[in-house]
């Protein structure tokens, strides 16, 4: 790829990922399911704050299944690896008509205060934590916590180091959704162009998610790509 070629690539890809498309999926279709499915005018809310300060947040399409998600299973204690601004936040407490209790994490302190202000304007209630992830996995496994379900949200070259310790937090009939994990469709090429650590690292979460006992997993291609993960432990 020349020079040329990569400056148009990196500008196609910004576009798509401001305007809160996703690159694994067709503009056109995104752009429709996005326009068929309602939300709440504070989502709304929030697409238009990403977009005009280029912040990352989950696509329309793949929070409108995390809404689908909570309303079957129905949640009651959740855990958010990744808040934010909270836009994943809000789908989970809409879709639970905010009957449920969430935990929500992230290292961005001004991110974690755009939430925050989001959620008290949508009139919810969440316990957010600014803090590393992994030190609050930690103190939450010492402490013995468990969750009906864990949204993870993060780094994506750290999925493979927290695996376990998600899959330990989740209760019984748990269940905990990472998303992201086709990144960019690139972790279904042989030879990735670009983030090959990061893509190492995923096919490497993939492949080890698969092989610990008593779970059932499933990645959806919505969004930027979303594995599931039952407990049935």
């Amino acid at each position: 790829m020349g020079i040329r070629d990569k400056k148009n690539h990196e500008t196609s890809y910004l576009k798509e990922r401001w305007q809160n498309r996703s690159e694994i999926v067709p503009p056109n279709i995104e752009d429709f399911t996005s326009q068929f499915n309602a939300r709440e005018q504070i989502l709304k809310e929030i697409e238009q704050y990403a977009s005009e300060n280029k912040v990352p947040i989950l696509l329309p399409s793949a929070a409108r299944f995390l809404q689908i998600i909570c309303r079957s299973k129905k949640p009651e204690n959740i855990l958010e690896i990744g808040t934010g601004i909270g836009y994943s936040t809000l789908s989970m407490l809409f879709a639970l008509k905010g009957r449920c209790h969430i935990t929500s994490v992230d290292f961005n302190i001004e991110r974690i205060k755009i939430a925050g202000k989001f959620i008290k304007k949508a009139g919810f209630s969440v316990n957010l934590i600014f803090d590393d992830s992994f030190n609050i996995i930690r103190k939450l496994l010492a402490e013995g916590a468990t969750f009906d379900m864990i949204f993870v949200d993060s780094v994506k070259s750290e999925y493979v180091f927290m695996n376990y310790k998600i899959q330990a937090l989740l209760k019984h009939s748990g269940i905990a959704i990472f998303d992201n994990v086709l990144f960019r469709g690139y972790v279904c090429n042989e030879h990735p162009p670009r983030y090959k650590r990061t893509i190492k690292l995923l096919k490497k979460f993939l492949s080890h998610v698969k092989t610990y006992p008593g779970i059932i997993t499933s990645i959806i291609p919505i969004g930027d790509g979303m594995l599931i993960i039952e407990n049935q432990d």
